[in-house]
């Protein structure tokens, strides 16, 4: 619905069929993802704060792959 980028972040803003209210803070939530120049689909971890309002979820994060998360370790 609509995305932001914000320095590394990204803010995402999409509907939900849900009623309830969770504020989460991820450091590896399976997201699915879609990559421009290849045109594929695949899904890897999200970290960040998810927050679920009455129909939408707000995301702000980013998203990363394993070889990222060897590099820092």
């Amino acid at each position: 619905m609509f995305n932001c980028k914000i320095g590394k972040n990204t803010l995402n803003i999409e509907l939900r069929s849900g009623t309830g209210i969770d504020i989460e803070f991820a450091d590896s939530r399976p997201v699915w993802v879609y990559n421009t120049n290849s045109g594929e689909i695949s899904a890897l971890p999200f970290k960040g704060t998810v927050i679920l309002l009455p129909l939408l979820t707000i995301t702000f994060g980013y998203v990363y792959t394993t070889e990222e998360l060897d590099y820092y370790e």
